[in-house]
């Protein structure tokens, strides 16, 4: 590819699946492009199967940082020194062939906005009386605004979905800059990618991020994200639970074939893959499909169930 690009992601033996998934169709569809994987918690045999791939290159998370690997993203990018560097989340895959899509058309850094609809139900809990559905909550701006110091406006009203962007290399101090706020506002002893007890940043590193998009002086020129935008070449995310190792949901079904497919080439190139689960079997297809029929229904009903009790607490 030129110009030179990597793919960098992080996980921990929780994500191996994904990781192999996201290795797998890396491979297939962009067999120039470098995936640099860091990783905690693997075994010698977790990352025999990832090297079997010529565009993996694995290294080990810094083993005394006690912070979820979500929030580690910026460790991760800084490793990382071409021209660009992608991120992408371990529990994404490549559907098609991006290489006309990665490089930002600014040549600077392309990541998702939320549009108005999607931020609302981000904040929904967070709104009070006199905020504007689909924009920032007014104290969660003044949070932010507080806890960057910067501009005293926001650049923007929405957030950012980091599990997908890429940037060019000139921008690694504001990569930097991403860890250093992580490292200032998130606790260090919390786990997991979610923390509900800090509402200006339960999305923790996203919530870190966005807030300098908005209130930073020096920030990276914005390009939209063309990685979600065509069914035939775009990165899928598995980013709610459970995963489809586990389970499939009904919103992820349309993977399913591409999944199956990508494991039936990893075998036909004579490549290993992990213990097949029973959900990555096609026998077991018709199951996969009616309990994510019937996780979706009680999705909805519980849905409609918060939003009747809402109304009522109006």
């Amino acid at each position: 590819m030129t110009p030179p690009l990597t793919i960098v992601s992080a996980c921990d033996r929780n994500f191996l699946w994904g990781a192999f998934l996201l290795a797998a169709s890396i491979q297939r569809q962009l067999p120039d492009v470098p995936l640099l994987l860091l990783e905690t918690g693997f075994q010698p045999a977790d990352r025999a199967l990832l090297e079997q791939f010529p565009t993996v290159q694995i290294r080990s998370l810094n083993s005394g940082e006690r912070r979820n690997v979500c929030n580690r993203k910026p460790e991760a990018i800084l490793s990382a020194d071409t021209e660009f560097i992608a991120w992408l989340d371990a529990d994404c895959l490549v559907v098609g062939d991006l290489s006309e899509l990665l490089i930002p058309t600014n040549g600077e850094f392309q990541i998702r906005l939320r549009e108005p609809t999607e931020n609302a139900d981000v904040w929904s809990r967070q709104y009070q009386a006199g905020d504007k559905p689909g924009e920032l909550p007014r104290a969660v701006a003044a949070r932010w605004q507080a806890d960057v110091g910067e501009r005293l406006e926001a650049r923007l009203q929405t957030t950012c979905v980091t599990n997908v962007f890429v940037l060019h290399r000139r921008h690694r101090n504001f990569i930097q800059r991403w860890q250093e706020q992580i490292h200032r506002i998130l606790p260090a002893d919390h786990a997991g990618p979610v923390d509900s007890r800090s509402l200006p940043y339960f999305m923790t590193d996203e919530s870190v991020l966005s807030s300098l998009l908005a209130f930073a002086h020096s920030v990276p020129p914005l390009s939209p994200s063309r990685l979600h935008l065509y069914p035939d070449a775009h990165v899928a995310h598995f980013g709610t639970k459970p995963k489809p190792w586990k389970r499939w949901r009904l919103g992820a079904w349309y993977c399913y074939e591409p999944v199956l497919d990508l494991l039936d080439w990893v075998r036909s190139q004579g490549w290993q893959t992990p213990p097949l689960p029973w959900s990555f079997q096609r026998r077991y297809r018709w199951l996969s499909h009616l309990w994510a029929l019937a996780d979706e229904q009680r999705a909805q009903m519980r849905r409609r169930a918060i939003a009747q009790w809402r109304r009522f607490r109006t």
